[in-house]
C-alpha cells in the first residue's frame, strides 16, 4: 500500500504548488497540474471514469447557467461536481477560460488578485483533489484486505481449502469464492449474497452495490493444465468488463495457484510494487496471486520453476 500512500502525498504536493501560484503563473501551474494527473495511470483512470459519469451533465452549460457574478451552484452529486471541476481545469489549462472568469463567482473576500487565485484553488480544486485521494485510499484499503486474505489462506487454511477444492467435481472456484466473500464480510465490507448481473455476466465478488463505490473482483484458478493461461486471460478480461459495466476504474483479479510453479505476473508499474497491476481501457486491474496448493518443504520439493505471464497473455480484445 506504500504506492497508494506515496501517490496521495504527490497529489497533495501538486495541489500545494497550485495553491501557491499567483495570477501571473496560475495558468502554467494549472497546465502542470493537469498534465501530472493525466501522466499517472491510476489518476488518469479515475478521471476517465469521472468523465463517463452522469452523461446528462454538460459541464460547459452548467458553468454558463450556474456560475454567475458572486453566485454559484455545484451539481448535486459529488461525482457530478468532480466532472464539472475537471472540465474547468481543462479550460483554464488550455487558456480557454481565465481564472478570473471563474473567481468572480465567489463573494468578495479580498481585492488582491493573487488571493483571488488562491480562492479559486481552495473552492474548486481542493474538493476535486479530495475526491481523487478518497478513491486512491479506497483502493489502498482493499489491497490491505486482499493481502490479508492471501496470507490467511497461505498460512492457515491452504490444506483444508485445497482438499475441498480437489474433492469438488464441479465449481471448484466456488470453494475460494465463498471463503473470500465471508472474509471480506467479516472485515466490514458490505456484500450482497447474490451475484448481481451486469451487461457482461456475473462478477464473482461485487460488494457495496447499494453505494456509489462497488468493489469488483474476479477469482480464477490456475493449475498449468485445464486451468491455464487462456483461462486466466478470460478472468482478467471479465474483471475489466465488469468494472466498465459498473463505471469503476479499479478491479481486483485473484488467482488461486494450484500448480507446482511460481507465477510471475506482469505489471505496468515498478516491479517492486505489490501487487502487480495493469492499466487497460480506463481500468486498473490489481492482480493478487495466492499460493493455494500445499507443497513439500524446499528440501523435499526440489527446484521450483516459474511461469512468466506476459501482458499480452492477459489483455486480449
Amino acid at each position: 500500500m506504500r504506492y497508494e500512500r506515496n501517490l496521495q502525498a504527490q497529489l497533495r504536493e501538486r495541489y500545494r504548488q497550485l495553491f501557491k501560484a499567483g495570477f501571473v503563473t496560475y495558468k502554467r501551474e494549472m497546465e502542470y497540474f493537469r498534465r501530472y494527473i493525466l501522466s499517472v495511470p491510476v489518476l488518469s483512470a479515475i478521471v476517465e471514469s469521472i468523465q463517463r459519469s452522469e452523461p446528462d451533465l454538460d459541464p460547459d452549460k452548467w458553468f454558463r447557467e450556474n456560475f454567475q457574478f458572486k453566485n454559484y451552484y455545484f451539481p448535486e452529486s459529488e461525482i457530478g461536481r468532480a466532472k464539472f471541476v475537471w472540465r474547468i481545469i481543462e479550460r483554464m489549462a488550455s487558456g480557454e477560460l481565465d481564472a478570473l472568469q471563474v473567481g468572480h463567482v465567489f463573494p468578495d473576500r479580498t481585492s488582491d488578485i493573487n488571493e483571488r487565485m488562491r480562492l479559486v484553488t481552495e473552492q474548486l480544486i481542493e474538493p476535486f483533489v479530495n475526491f481523487l485521494e478518497y478513491h486512491i485510499g479506497t483502493e489502498s484499503d482493499m489491497l490491505y484486505l486482499l493481502d490479508k486474505v492471501k496470507r490467511r489462506i497461505e498460512f492457515f487454511d491452504k490444506g483444508r481449502l485445497y482438499e475441498e477444492c480437489m474433492a469438488s467435481d464441479r465449481h471448484r472456484e466456488e470453494v475460494y469464492d465463498r471463503y473470500v466473500k465471508r472474509f471480506l464480510f467479516d472485515q466490514g465490507v458490505d456484500y450482497p449474497f447474490s451475484q448481481p448481473r451486469s451487461a457482461s455476466g456475473e462478477a464473482d465478488i461485487i460488494s457495496g452495490l447499494e453505494t456509489d463505490d462497488p468493489l469488483v473482483s474476479e477469482i480464477k484458478l490456475y493449475d498449468g493444465d485445464s486451468y491455464g493461461v487462456p483461462y486466466l486471460a478470460q478472468g482478467f478480461n471479465q474483471a475489466v468488463h465488469y468494472a466498465q459495466d459498473y463505471g469503476k476504474t479499479s478491479a481486483y483479479f485473484l488467482v488461486m495457484n494450484l500448480s507446482d510453479q511460481n507465477l510471475h505476473m506482469p505489471s505496468d508499474e515498478d516491479g517492486q510494487i505489490w501487487p502487480p497491476r495493469l492499466h487497460t481501457a480506463g481500468v486498473t486491474v490489481y492482480i493478487v496471486v495466492v499460493r493455494a496448493k500445499p507443497l513439500p518443504s524446499a528440501s523435499k520439493h526440489g527446484k521450483q520453476t516459474t511461469k512468466q505471464i506476459s501482458r499480452d497473455d492477459l489483455i486480449r480484445s
